[in-house]
């Protein structure tokens, strides 16, 4: 958990956030829930979990402004790198199930495996420039605020929805989201 991001180091806030993210991550529905947003309601999953980590850590919420900020320091990351390699590997995914031979499925099995463990690397850079994001002008962002983890998650989730003109009923998907990763 996160204990005053202020007195910890960026490198050191990156690791605690990408360690709570894959735990999080791997709890029953999350990861489901995570990929719905992003893929149907235009969500980034890593702010997501931001969003998340901060509430659980620390009781924080950010703004709707603030995810807009965050939003648009990781936008050239995105567009130029995960989404890219995203949309390659997934198009190998199903080239892969399509292979006509065993020798064809492991060569694309390989480059499919290589795919996937760049794009992972490429979150947690994403990860890093968020948290750098955060720390940006030396003050902690958000309020905290005395709410439970999940009160306070679901007020960061709404303002993300905000920012970014999600559609009203996304926010039973985030609620969702905030229960399941929270528990």
């Amino acid at each position: 958990m996160v204990t005053a991001m202020g007195k910890m180091t960026s490198k050191d806030a990156a690791d605690e956030f990408w360690q709570f993210s894959l735990e999080v991550y791997a709890k029953p529905q999350v990861a489901d829930l995570c990929l719905a947003l992003q893929d149907e309601h235009g969500f980034d999953v890593n702010v997501l979990l931001l969003c998340l980590w901060l509430a659980q850590g620390e009781g924080r919420t950010l703004s709707q402004f603030e995810i807009g900020d965050l939003l648009g320091g990781v936008a050239a990351l995105n567009e130029n790198l995960v989404w890219p390699v995203r949309g390659a590997r997934r198009w190998a995914k199903s080239w892969l199930q399509q292979a006509p031979d065993l020798q064809a499925v492991a060569a694309r099995d390989k480059l499919y495996t290589s795919l996937k463990a760049s794009e992972l690397q490429m979150e947690r850079q994403i990860q890093i420039e968020l948290v750098r994001c955060l720390a940006y002008d030396g003050q902690q962002h958000g309020q905290p605020l005395d709410l439970s983890a999940q009160s306070a998650a679901r007020l960061s989730l709404e303002a993300y929805r905000a920012a970014i003109a999600a559609p009203k009923d996304t926010a039973a998907l985030l609620t969702r989201l905030a229960i399941k990763a929270l528990i």
